[in-house]
């Protein structure tokens, strides 16, 4: 009969198959890891290897998978929606997320870390297999029934040692009873279903009359409390466990790595084995790591013997008729090699390490062809199935436990154990918010954005959109801004080219579209000293009228220019004509540039920016969504240097900068409601100062007014004047590889990195590298989840009109 792997819980304590089998059990959050550059994953590796190194114990690493749950997903989503939203819209698209995630069943990695405890004076707690542990156990000394009040103080005071050791290279938190219960009920699922919990389930002890030899009580643990998490029957066969449960069967198969190759490159596929292999699987499968603690002095002696053996088996096979094999010729060297290492100052230990994983599938025939999948991604390694030891295989997957098959074992260094890289994800995006699309990896892992988490944790405000044409930049930007306004944000849209649909896609009742054109009853409407902040409405005016004049603009006229606008704004005038009749009040060449300007402001779009001084400007709307255009507006060409832009171009680029300033006036109107400003072709105001100035205050007040900046551009390079003010980038796909070095660069990546530079290049129908507000980079797939959702959005004229007959494009990709 098969002793009980686990006897009794007790916070965060794991008790074993004996009293002072004893470990403590810590949760490890996940990181991005893709999006590294090779400093920050060596980094990575430098933080396991150390932590090994100074363990001094055994210890068990859990790889386990949590299926994402639609009904969590949901619920998180709603309780970000505040007054103003569309609760119907909302739950109909938050429906149609919840049959996303339920067909493809994305699950994230979790990872635990199980240290074996030590007494006070450093010593293990025990050591499996020793005879006096035997004999303590048949005697009763060691048995949970025997754990005393001053015992438990003592585990107590080892854990809180070993947590302290943990802590000082890893990020860690102390596991919760329930996490320890879902640890141990998911072995019976593994594959099929996440298992039910009992959210009352508390392992107890009784108090027993009798007292110790030190007077303090005597507790007798019921070991039924967690044997009945485990009263499934469990079928062995010979290469495979079938567990029938209550929500049906879970086929299993236990597999262990065979021999790893001698050297191996990091970064690098064959190096992650706890990352690589099983994110590139489009199903979850569990990674155990288990390892025995050997220090330096018993390691030595092992290598040493080693390269006795390796000489040995050199010498035998030199003097035979075919002479060495090459791996029995480098063998020695290797060992030599090793030897060097352990003899060096730091006097590192070894692990004698093994690598399990458990494989779940809901048939059989499933679970075999998962099996072939997982072996071939950790192809050229072999992975054993063992005959007869699935059980035993399995119950080594529980906390707090040490693989019973130690044929497998492999001596390893820690480094070679901080190369596996357990807690690296392709996890990027906010904690809570509505789904916008996956990971690019097998895992598939869920992304997802809430435009509000900027606001709320005093980041950088900004979400930049940027990349080629037909990229799906500009889809995606609308696709945050609706989902922010589902959510109850206020919405302020400029369209500078017409093609946003977020108006149709949500009705007129909540939209009002504001076309600007010629017309004399929008004179003003964009008026710089009306609509601009006050402390950059001298810049912006200034700009603004030495852009409607032809290149080059004289010194003398831009001086007049400039003192005529300086005394306007000290006297608090509010219309760009105040400045063209102070022009005419300070000499010839305020009044040749006062006649200039006068030509071009009774023209076409530029009434705009000259407002009547006598008339009031038009009272705000309060609709949740505004959307801003201009007819007929002409933006020159991405690089156009200003001496060649022609007299429409300037006249465009001036008129969106006050655009830009206009809906800056519009979101700083109530600040406990937050809004979206969402302003395409951002790059036509990064191409001077007084622009650059203009987005950096937008950035700064959309930070202090509870409002997220959507920027929407396709040129990268002007972007590194905001980098600072960037806290979410998704950067699309480019046309050149200069354009590629910049967006690593960006992106804090490696812009030498050419498998990543060759990826952006061929980035298409929205696929990006997203950095979220908490710096972590991957790469991503945009989906609008709905595809009617998704021909709304579409900014291509021709799919556009396509769409309108009722073809609608493939459900999780985003056109250009």
């Amino acid at each position: 009969m098969t002793r009980a792997p686990i006897r009794f819980v007790y916070r965060n304590l794991v008790f074993g198959a004996g009293r002072d089998d004893v470990w403590g059990l810590y949760r490890l959050p996940t990181r991005s890891y893709p999006g590294l550059t090779a400093t920050g994953k060596m980094e990575v590796l430098a933080q396991f290897a150390a932590f090994a190194s100074t363990v001094e114990a055994d210890f068990q690493l859990l790889r386990v998978s949590r299926a994402w749950s639609g009904e969590d997903y949901v619920a998180q989503a709603q309780e970000l929606a505040h007054p103003g939203g569309d609760g119907r819209r909302l739950d109909a698209l938050l429906a149609t997320h919840d049959s996303i995630l339920a067909e493809g069943v994305p699950a994230r990695a979790e990872v635990f870390l199980a240290v074996r405890l030590a007494r006070a004076s450093g010593a293990l707690l025990s050591r499996d297999g020793g005879l006096a542990d035997r004999l303590a156990a048949l005697l009763g000394v060691r048995d949970p029934r025997g754990l005393t009040q001053r015992r438990l103080e003592q585990v107590l005071d080892a854990e809180q040692g070993a947590f302290a050791r943990v802590c000082d290279f890893l990020v860690c938190e102390r596991a919760s009873t329930r996490e320890v219960q879902w640890l141990i009920r998911r072995t019976l699922t593994r594959g099929s279903s996440e298992p039910w919990l009992d959210r009352f389930w508390q392992p107890q002890a009784l108090v027993l009359d009798s007292e110790d030899e030190h007077g303090g009580r005597r507790l007798q643990p019921l070991e039924a409390d967690v044997l009945r998490l485990l009263d499934v029957p469990v079928e062995q066969r010979a290469r495979s466990l079938v567990i029938a449960g209550e929500d049906g069967e879970s086929h299993q198969a236990q597999l262990v790595l065979g021999a790893l190759p001698e050297l191996t490159r990091f970064p690098g596929r064959l190096a992650e084995l706890l990352f690589a292999p099983l994110e590139a699987l489009a199903f979850p499968v569990d990674a155990c790591f288990w390892t025995r603690f050997i220090p330096n002095d018993r390691a030595l002696a092992l290598t040493r013997r080693r390269i006795v053996d390796a000489d040995h088996a050199f010498h035998e096979e030199a003097h035979g008729e075919h002479g060495p094999t090459a791996q029995t010729s480098a063998r020695p060297d290797l060992a030599r090699e090793l030897e060097e290492v352990l003899t060096a100052s730091d006097r590192p230990p070894l692990l004698r390490a093994q690598i399990g994983l458990a494989v779940g599938a809901p048939s059989a025939q499933e679970l075999e062809e998962r099996v072939a999948l997982v072996r071939r991604e950790y192809q050229p390694i072999s992975l054993h199935r063992p005959l007869g030891e699935q059980h035993r295989l399995w119950m080594a997957h529980l906390p707090g436990q040490l693989s019973p098959v130690a044929c497998y074992d492999d001596l390893l260094l820690t480094e070679q154990f901080g190369a596996m890289v357990p807690t690296a994800t392709h996890a990027v995006g906010t904690t809570a918010g509505l789904y916008i699309g996956h990971s690019l990896s097998g895992s598939r892992q869920p992304v997802l954005f809430d435009a509000t988490e900027a606001s709320r944790t005093a980041r950088p405000p900004a979400v930049v959109c940027a990349g080629a044409p037909g990229s799906g930049k500009t889809v995606a930007a609308q696709l945050l801004a609706y989902h922010a306004y589902l959510l109850g944000s206020r919405v302020i849209d400029i369209d500078p080219k017409g093609d946003h649909h977020l108006d149709a896609l949500i009705g007129p009742d909540q939209v009002e579209r504001i076309d600007l054109g010629a017309e004399q009853e929008h004179r003003g409407l964009l008026d710089p000293l009306r609509v601009a902040p006050q402390e950059l409405r001298g810049d912006l005016a200034f700009s603004f009228l030495v852009d409607l004049l032809p290149t080059p603009v004289s010194a003398g006229w831009q001086t007049e220019i400039r003192a005529a606008v300086s005394k306007a704004v000290a006297a608090d005038e509010r219309s760009c004509e105040h400045v063209l009749r102070r022009l005419d009040l300070l000499g010839p060449d305020g009044t040749a540039a006062a006649r200039a300007i006068r030509v071009h402001a009774e023209s076409g779009l530029l009434r705009l920016g000259f407002a009547d001084p006598d008339q009031p400007p038009p009272p705000l709307d309060e609709r949740p969504v505004t959307s801003l255009r201009i007819q007929h507006l002409t933006l020159p060409a991405p690089g156009t240097p200003r001496a060649e832009l022609t007299s429409e171009e300037r006249t465009g680029r001036a008129l969106l900068r006050l655009l830009a300033a206009a809906a800056l006036h519009l979101i700083g109107q109530d600040w406990t409601r937050h809004k979206i400003l969402l302003l395409d072709e951002a790059w036509t105001l990064l191409g001077d100062s007084a622009g650059l100035a203009l987005l950096q205050r937008i950035n700064r007040l959309c930070r202090a007014l509870n409002a997220t900046p959507i920027l929407a551009t396709q040129v990268i390079g002007d972007l590194q004047g905001l980098e600072e003010l960037t806290g979410c980038l998704l950067a699309f796909g480019v046309q050149t590889d200069s354009e590629a070095r910049r967006v690593l660069t960006l992106l804090g990546l490696d812009p030498e990195d050419q498998d990543t530079r060759s990826q952006l290049l061929a980035f298409r129908r929205g696929r990006c590298l997203m950095r979220d507000y908490d710096g972590r980079v991957g790469p991503v797939q945009i989906d609008a989840g709905d595809p009617a959702l998704l021909a709304a959005l579409d900014t291509t004229p021709n799919r556009h009109r396509a769409h309108g007959n009722g073809r609608l494009p493939d459900p999780g990709t985003i056109p250009g």
